[in-house]
């Protein structure tokens, strides 16, 4: 069963006009569960409460998100993020959202989930909203996780185009949580260069996987098959929490690679049939994806391949970015290999 969360609410968090995280991104999403569907569970979001969220942002700047959320204003906490009268309790449902499908999956009450909520996160720093994001759901739950479920590893994919910075900082000196990255470099937000690969105690659980624009769907899944799903056996994570940003599909408004929807979903099986391996649960959490036509087919591939459906045969295709990723993160993972 797959726990899903959608739900108009989120259409509340307003960007402003011609924004492009905008509350459509919601509408187009919901279109896909408007009837009961088989192997579908959906759930109610739920609120974070304070504590979780300052288990991955400064007090200060948690309480700076909810005086800037005032009636009637629009405030630009950076260049490029935007939050409104609720854009605080919407962001508060979006990180509870996906609190509650990691609870209820190591609980096994589903075998899956999927928070279809924004604002997204990913970018989020510690004190700092970026990116289009303000609290950094994922990594929230990883560590609420940590705390409360006596597991001590998880696991964070994420497939967004652009590298997940506010996931990586979060995480860069920790053995507990690794981060797994494809994205567009050089590109916004400049970070993700494949030598960054953690420090201290985290050295080698950080893997950037960057790829230079217009990759197709067979790039990835050289990246996904070669390099993620060998870690996934090494490391043999707990949880799994997956950054899912569309964002890099062909149609994308923002990106600059070329995939498919087809893509996603092949991208999705990799991920799940080496959760399975490890016995690991999956929670996928609405990053980026800025063409609503282009989202919602890439989101129906992903869900239906969550449920056990099969994706196209995409072939892997090599080149020197791969070689140089597994050449790097072998170092720390033999298993890493073409």
């Amino acid at each position: 069963m797959i726990g899903i969360v959608s739900d108009p609410i989120f259409m509340d968090h307003d960007t402003g006009g011609y924004h492009p995280e905008s509350p459509q991104r919601i509408h187009y999403i919901h279109t896909l569960f408007y009837q009961n569907t088989p192997g579908i569970m959906m759930i109610d979001p739920v609120s974070a409460n304070v504590d979780d969220i300052e288990l991955n942002h400064d007090r200060s700047y948690v309480r700076r998100i909810a005086q800037c959320c005032r009636p009637g204003k629009l405030v630009n906490l950076d260049m490029d993020t935007v939050c409104s009268e609720d854009s605080y309790n919407i962001a508060l449902l979006a990180a509870g959202s996906v609190l509650r499908l990691t609870g209820m999956a190591l609980n096994k009450e589903i075998d899956a989930g999927f928070a279809f909520a924004r604002p997204p996160g990913h970018h989020a720093l510690r004190s700092n909203a970026m990116g289009f994001c303000i609290f950094n759901n994922v990594a929230i739950a990883a560590r609420r996780a940590l705390k409360s479920f006596g597991i001590k590893r998880v696991m964070i994919i994420d497939f967004d185009v652009h590298h997940g910075n506010g996931t990586q900082d979060s995480f860069y000196g920790d053995r507990n949580v690794m981060y797994f990255s494809t994205h567009q470099y050089p590109f916004y937000p400049g970070t993700g260069a494949v030598s960054d690969t953690g420090k201290g105690n985290g050295l080698g659980y950080t893997v950037n996987c960057p790829l230079s624009g217009g990759k197709r769907d067979g790039h990835y899944i050289a990246a996904y098959r070669y390099v993620l799903a060998p870690i996934i056996q090494a490391y043999e994570p707990e949880l799994i929490l997956v950054s899912a940003g569309f964002d890099a599909h062909a149609m994308d408004p923002i990106g600059g690679m070329d995939l498919s929807s087809k893509g996603f979903g092949a991208i999705t099986e990799i991920i799940r049939d080496a959760a399975r391996e490890v016995s690991a649960p999956i929670v996928f959490a609405l990053e980026g994806g800025y063409n609503l036509n282009a989202l919602k087919d890439s989101i129906s591939c992903v869900v239906d391949i969550m449920k056990g459906g099969a994706s196209p045969d995409i072939a892997p295709v090599s080149g020197p970015e791969l070689d140089t990723m597994i050449r790097t993160h072998r170092k720390f993972w033999p298993l890493v290999h073409q």
